[in-house]
């Protein structure tokens, strides 16, 4: 293929497009009658002229294998590469640039993995998760099945965990979509991540067909949800914002629902936002770039998904998530504020190399899991999936208490013209407000320092400030407060129960999270 002569396509088609879309942080105008203006009623087929089809062409399956019964229901994982086009005039900062086909197409192949019944079509929902650094961190959460690495070489525990996502007849996928990890997201135009990942959860749709027909049969899902943790929360962020989860045939909603963990309104260095911020493109927020808004984020009434935006304490310190906390929100999106940090630490201390000015310190291993599998299957229910019918619905947004930014700028990351706020807290050093997890209600210790320092952006590679640092109370202060273990766990009981109730857990962790509550009072 010809280099040069695919280059000099591919920009002129994104700066056409550059100037037309309505991409998140551009103020130039939308044109009319174009599918992020339509009303919310208006019939599917909204666009006049579809653009050419860029699409998943083809699918090639490299392994598979039986992962367990869920619910009587037998799971096969399914990995291997998928190919496919992008094609002139998709909205991809530098595509003309690269190399083209003799249809003007840019060709790329990326790994992918669907996990779900044996049966394709069993069920109705699949979760497609937005890989963390090429790996499934959300998965490794919901499940407690920690993974790392591409589709074709990680390693999952036997049963995949807690098999949370099966037992609710919940499908799973992933596709790659960050260069250096994917084989065809090129540096310099980063934007053919995000088409990637459209394109596949159109085919896992059925919006679009592979002909000829593959082996493999990767099911044909009603509902759709795209989901991710930290670097995946904010490349959420970017692909609402730029208009990837609008379908380029029909203007509809590729994905239903969206949950970005630690998204908060942060938004990654790619495609058109890079550009206009006059940004090299790089998988990782700009160190002074000011959140997106949900205003910003979520304006096209016809392709908006329903979007769960969910801020950890650290968050506050680094990542400026009051900027987002207090701005007001569409009806279609809930944000909740969560006590534990950030970085999800399993003990011991941070590196002294890295983190904290050298000075070692215990760290916050307070986890969100529990509360994110609720949210997740809650986000089902929201979306009328049939098997999460019996499931709770949504709470309301629930906020933390915010009062003045420290102005120690040593655990925290300040914003340039812009005044931030972090949660307010008690007497012992807890945060106010928020979804109170009984770890909160009955501490065992205090969440100081809250972000470790240096609570900075400047890479992707400088993440201190999303662990927290922790002062265990002594056996003395423990049995002044709580008697002994037997009342603690009582104490921890009762809150937990409320939570429950108010839809904020699921009562199948209750007795989980009661004997984790005893081994956190017995070594705090």
């Amino acid at each position: 293929m010809n280099t040069s002569r695919y280059r000099k396509i591919w920009f002129s088609c994104a700066a056409m497009i550059a100037v037309s879309s309505g991409f998140l942080g551009a103020r130039s105008a939308k044109p009319q009658g174009s599918a992020a203006d339509a009303p919310p009623n208006a019939p599917t087929a909204i666009v006049s002229s579809p653009r050419p089809a860029s699409q998943i062409k083809g699918l090639s399956v490299l392994g598979s294998q039986p992962v367990g019964r869920f619910n009587a229901v037998s799971y096969t994982r399914t990995w291997g590469t998928v190919s496919g086009v992008v094609a002139p005039g998709e909205n991809v900062h530098g595509l003309e640039a690269l190399d083209h086909d003799s249809d003007g197409n840019y060709r790329y192949t990326a790994e992918f993995e669907v996990i779900a019944p044996a049966k394709p079509a069993s069920n109705s929902v699949i979760v497609v998760e937005v890989e963390n650094r090429g790996s499934p961190i959300l998965l490794g959460t919901l499940h407690n099945a920690p993974a790392v690495g591409p589709p074709s070489s990680v390693m999952y525990p036997a049963g995949l965990g807690s098999g949370f996502l099966f037992d609710h007849a919940t499908s799973y996928a992933r596709i790659q979509w960050q260069y250096g990890v994917a084989a065809g997201v090129p540096k310099n135009a980063e934007g053919v991540g995000e088409v990637v990942v459209r394109d596949f959860g159109r085919l896992l749709a059925g919006r679009t067909k592979i002909d000829p027909k593959p082996s493999f049969d990767p099911g044909t899902y009603r509902t759709l949800i795209l989901a991710g943790i930290s670097q995946s929360g904010f490349y959420i962020n970017t692909f609402i914002a730029e208009g990837f989860n609008a379908d380029p045939q029909s203007g509809r909603a590729v994905f239903d629902g969206a949950l970005a963990v630690d998204g908060v309104g942060a938004w990654l260095a790619l495609n058109q936002l890079a550009a206009q911020n006059g940004s090299n493109e790089y998988p990782y927020v700009l160190p002074n770039a000011k959140p997106l808004a949900p205003a910003d984020l979520l304006k096209r009434s016809q392709s908006d998904p329903f979007y769960i935006d969910i801020a950890n304490y650290t968050d506050f310190y680094r990542l400026r998530a009051s900027v987002t906390d207090t701005a007001e929100r569409p009806e279609r999106m809930r944000r909740y504020d969560w006590p534990s940090p950030h970085g999800q630490a399993k003990g011991g201390n941070s590196l002294s190399r890295k983190c904290n000015e050298g000075i070692l310190v215990d760290l916050n291993t307070l986890t969100y899991a529990p509360y994110l599998r609720a949210v997740t299957l809650e986000l089902e229910h929201t979306l009328g999936v049939p098997s999460a019918k019996s499931a709770p619905a949504l709470p309301p947004s629930t906020l933390f208490k915010l009062g003045p930014a420290p102005s120690d700028g040593s655990h925290f990351n300040s914003l340039p013209g812009t005044t931030l706020e972090v949660p307010s807290t008690d007497k012992d050093d807890q945060p106010l407000g928020g979804v109170r997890f009984p770890d909160v209600l009955h501490p065992v210790g205090k969440p100081v320092p809250v972000s470790l320092s240096p609570a900075v952006t400047t890479s992707i590679d400088q993440t201190c400030g999303n662990l927290g640092g922790w002062q265990p109370f002594t056996k003395e202060q423990l049995s002044a407060r709580y008697g002994d273990q037997a009342g603690y766990v009582k104490a921890y009981r009762a809150s937990l129960d409320e939570l429950i109730a108010a839809g904020y857990l699921l009562a199948s962790d209750r007795e989980e999270m009661l004997k984790t509550a005893a081994l956190r009072y017995a070594n705090p």
